[in-house]
């Protein structure tokens, strides 16, 4: 669980985002900055990435150059900020997932924690089971029936193997013994086009994807992954209600190559970090209904991330689902 910092230490924290003395490190940045995202425009960590880019290019008085590199659920961009050299030109925006669950399911490496350094939470991936408004599936058991009877005309897409939303779709067809077509995507926007398309049966998907085309009724959620119900659909049950013993917890965060110098890193957290809270960001962030009210940087989100990482393994290993 995320713990929650006093309002006292966030204010400060966001005062020294401002203050010219806390922010002085050196002639840090002298040039424009990438922000590496691995997936495609247009889903969740896109749009977190291109909000946050914008609101702190006039405090860091360069610009944020967004980088999509798409591959591996996200882990392909992770390996290129690993490789960079360490001065804070390169970072990296991600699901926690790439880091602590694809190696599961993917030819990356396992040790992208420990290559990395951890700068702020930016919001949490809310995730769940949606499908196009002319669907007669109305609900998470109707989904299970249509693939228990036919499932080769049954599909659903995922963001990628070895994302959170891959795992905890395992998880539920392995708990009901049935077996659809499970189409991987590189990212949300790719499952809506394909949902509105009519292309797949059902997609699971985080908020960032789902949030405005059920806010416009063009999709509807069937059930939340989350711990809680989603607040973009407040009457759809979450796993946990319905009996599942599984549940969502993804966050997005943004990190840089380890061996980033400290006072680099600080000026990375503190600049991001105002941006994080200022109310450009925190619209879009809700809107998308990614938005995380928590502060948590460096040191207490390592730790978050470890144990993030130990949890989904044990949750691999009790599912039968280590990759060979």
């Amino acid at each position: 669980m995320i713990r929650r910092w006093t309002r006292g230490l966030l204010a400060a924290l966001l005062a020294g985002a401002t203050a010219s003395g806390a922010l002085a490190q050196g002639d840090f940045p002298n040039r424009s900055i990438r922000l590496l995202v691995g997936f495609p425009p247009g889903g969740s960590t896109d749009v977190l990435a291109r909000t946050l880019a914008h609101e702190a290019r006039s405090t860091l008085g360069q610009d944020v150059l967004i980088i999509n590199k798409p591959g591996a659920s996200g882990a392909l961009a992770v390996l290129e900020v690993v490789g960079a050299t360490p001065d804070g030109y390169t970072i990296g925006i991600t699901p926690s997932a790439a880091m602590t669950l694809a190696f599961q399911f993917q030819n990356t490496r396992a040790d992208l924690l420990e290559s990395t350094q951890a700068l702020l939470l930016v919001g949490r991936q809310r995730v769940g089971i949606a499908v196009e408004k002319s669907s007669p599936l109305s609900s998470l058991k109707g989904l299970i029936a249509a693939a228990r009877a036919d499932p080769g005309k049954t599909s659903i897409g995922i963001p990628g193997a070895g994302t959170s939303v891959d795992l905890l779709t395992r998880a539920v067809l392995l708990h009901e013994k049935v077996e659809p077509s499970v189409v991987p995507f590189q990212g949300d926007a790719q499952i809506v086009t394909a949902l509105l398309g009519r292309h797949i049966t059902a997609g699971s998907l985080s908020a960032g994807g789902f949030a405005t085309q059920i806010r416009e009724g063009a999709m509807r959620l069937i059930v939340s992954m989350e711990a809680q119900r989603i607040d973009v659909a407040p009457d759809v049950p979450t796993l946990l209600e319905l009996g599942y013993p599984y549940r969502g917890n993804s966050i997005q965060f943004m990190y840089a190559p380890k061996g980033v110098p400290a006072g680099v890193h600080k000026r990375l957290t503190d600049v991001f970090l105002a941006a994080s809270r200022t109310a450009s960001f925190t619209d879009i962030a809700k809107k998308n209904s990614l938005y995380e009210p928590d502060v948590l940087a460096g040191s207490d989100l390592d730790r978050h991330l470890l144990n993030d990482r130990a949890e989904l393994a044990a949750l691999i290993d009790r599912l039968g689902l280590r990759k060979k």
